[in-house]
């Protein structure tokens, strides 16, 4: 504080030692300075509160806080006294098309085997490049809809209807309505959002940006994330969470990997990966501590690799690390997925006749494929279980 005390004792030090005035008048202008910039910021939220900008910025915090309150309430069973064991411990599996249409298939986790076929997707006009995507996820999950227009739609799983056996059609799925052209770019379980400290958006040309956990809350509360791309035909390929210790690895089809540490990772979209025009990505993943990745392949074989094999890129405009060799990859194999695993950890493979299998990784390591492909059948997507779902 300066008070008349200490205003008497600067004079006296001054005209003791005339030395000293320097010293003492920057001090003066070092606090002044302070307290002109405290006022500023003052003034400011006073004419906030006055314009009432202040009130629907706290009503804002308030609304968000709330909504994490109600889905971490679901995750611990605090809605969900009525359901049944079975359905607690049971998996959901989205099924969703660029349209908009979303199927959810239940399966009870205790009764999961290897190799069990988890659902039947109606397989109408499956292509490698056009064919609905997979999210595995607890019943009592929060479920985050990303248009290619960065709009975005939340829902909890249990308000996604359940297929009934044998009854899948995409003619009666429910719909999450496009507009204006729009297209599903992806889908993410956000429940656990506050446990982490960045949402990583990841483009299918390889830009990356991240988004700090308040930030992407803020924007999900507005339900607008932004695209994460530099200009079209580019769009959003995926989001993930990540720690900021974690390494995120990104996977492209034709067999690319690049890898880079989440605290260095840019607030804006960067390209992380030179693809050639035929190439995209498919797939972004932390490896969260986990000692392996997997890489699955649309023939079913399966590649496995630590994480010490990673390298970190020089430069963003290198082509990153081959998974496979020159020659697998101009005999026309490709990447259908890829994720950080251990032995413990559970898959599903998307088949183009419309089977989703389930995988213990266990026995995928040892066998080294998901089974037996031909030019009728291959394998569309994988996936690996939401770590929220028991193993």
């Amino acid at each position: 504080m300066i008070n008349p005390d200490k205003i008497d004792e600067w004079i006296q030090e001054v005209e003791q030692r005339p030395s000293s005035a320097a010293l003492i008048i920057q001090y003066i202008a070092n606090r002044l300075r302070d307290l002109t910039s405290r006022n500023e910021e003052l003034l400011a939220e006073n004419i906030g509160l006055r314009s009432g900008r202040k009130v629907e910025e706290y009503e804002s915090r308030i609304a968000n806080l709330e909504y994490q309150l109600e889905i971490l309430k679901r995750q611990i069973g605090g809605e969900i006294n009525l359901m049944t064991p079975a359905a607690v411990e049971g998996l959901s599996i989205i099924a969703y098309q660029v349209d908009g249409k979303v199927l959810r298939f239940e399966v009870a986790f205790r009764d999961l085997a290897s190799g069990e076929i988890l659902a039947q997707i109606p397989p109408e006009n499956f292509t490698e490049y056009l064919h609905p995507r997979l999210v595995i996820t607890s019943p009592v999950e929060e479920l985050l809809f990303v248009f290619d227009s960065g709009r975005t739609v939340n829902m909890a799983v249990a308000d996604v209807p359940v297929i009934t056996a044998g009854k899948a059609s995409w003619t009666s799925a429910m719909l999450v309505e496009p507009r204006g052209g729009e297209e599903l770019a992806a889908v993410l379980p956000i429940a656990r959002m506050s446990l982490f400290d960045f949402c990583v958006q990841v483009s299918r040309r390889g830009y990356v940006k991240k988004m700090m956990r308040p930030s992407f809350e803020s924007h999900v509360a507005k339900n607008f994330i932004g695209t994460g791309v530099k200009q079209k035909p580019d769009r959003t390929a995926g989001l993930t969470f990540c720690m900021k210790d974690d390494l995120f690895v990104l996977s492209s089809r034709e067999g690319w990997l690049t890898c880079q540490g989440a605290n260095e990772m840019s607030y804006t979209a960067e390209d992380t990966l030179k693809l050639s025009a035929t190439d995209h990505i498919v797939s972004g993943f932390s490896m969260a501590k986990k000692k392996s990745f997997a890489v699955i392949t649309q023939n079913g074989k399966v590649i496995i690799r630590e994480a010490a094999w990673l390298e970190k890129p020089v430069s963003a405009k290198g082509r990153g690390q081959p998974i496979f060799s020159p020659a697998r990859r101009e005999a026309g194999v490709r990447v259908i997925g890829a994720a950080a695993v251990d032995e413990n950890d559970w898959g599903a493979a998307l088949c183009s006749d419309g089977c989703v299998t389930a995988h213990r990784l266990s026995d995928l390591i040892a066998a080294g494929s998901l089974g037996e492909s031909s030019s009728e059948k291959t394998y569309l997507e994988f996936v690996l279980f939401n770590a929220a779902v028991p193993n």
